[in-house]
């Protein structure tokens, strides 16, 4: 005789097991999916927390610009006044405009040459290998080269995008942009030079010169300009640690 199993009893306590895992598969899951989206949404805050100080730094910046040129006409004002008064007025205005166009604060213009900078069309575009790529590349480098050249060429006053070089400025690479003046430029670049236009062209196109390099890959061009305007430097030109020496020979 064959022995029956003993039928299964309360199986209510199946389907509250199955359904509390439901309801913690579920909870789990949005627990997930919210933790994941905060994580998200917290990915792009530092960003624009990044952008919006930058935003803020630069109008500082600009503000600060403006107030020091509008100082810088005040001083003059009041220097000419001062010169007016001791008399030998043609004489101190002159020295005092010589001594800041030497100092690059005051925009200048006259004849000179403009060399544009920027990146080799000649490159392969399917090139890969980075240390070919940089060679098609503008860098900081070529930009020092060339305003050197320039400077012993005998320019009188040069300006990059806009950025008056002065004796404290530095031409330096941050990332993707070039660092002028504590400003950022990117290519194009464009470099104003005064001085005597046939003599600033042909010091860079020296052979064997900085730029013989950039004239075979087609990243340079230099036009002759019969007047040409250099801003004035707009940063600011108080020094914190240098003093005139009194005992200088």
């Amino acid at each position: 005789m064959s022995t029956l199993a003993p039928p299964v009893r309360g199986k209510a306590w199946l389907w509250q097991i199955t359904a509390l895992c439901i309801v913690l598969g579920m909870l789990l899951a949005l627990s997930l999916k919210t933790q994941r989206q905060a994580i998200e949404s917290n990915e792009p805050a530092r960003p624009v927390a990044l952008r919006k100080a930058y935003r803020i730094l630069k109008q500082q910046n600009i503000d600060l610009e403006k107030e020091l040129t509008e100082n810088k006409t005040r001083i003059e004002k009041l220097v000419k006044e001062q010169a007016n008064k001791i008399g030998g007025t043609q004489e101190i205005e002159r020295v005092l405009d010589e001594t800041k166009m030497a100092a690059g604060t005051v925009a200048v213009q006259g004849p000179g040459v403009i060399v544009l900078l920027h990146d080799s069309p000649k490159r392969n575009p399917s090139e890969t290998r980075q240390d070919v790529v940089n060679d098609y590349i503008i860098h900081d480098s070529d930009i020092r080269g060339i305003v050197n050249e320039l400077f012993a060429s005998g320019a009188e006053a040069i300006s990059l995008n806009g950025q008056r070089l002065v004796a404290t400025s530095s031409i330096r690479c941050v990332g993707p942009v070039v660092l002028v003046n504590s400003t950022q430029i990117a290519p194009p670049f464009v470099i104003k030079a005064i001085g005597k236009p046939e003599t600033l062209e042909n010091g860079l196109k020296i052979p064997g010169g900085v730029a013989d390099g950039l004239i075979l890959l087609d990243m340079i061009e230099i036009t002759r300009q019969p007047n040409i305007v250099v801003p004035a430097f707009t940063g600011s030109t108080r020094y914190k640690y240098a003093v005139p020496s009194k005992n200088a020979q």
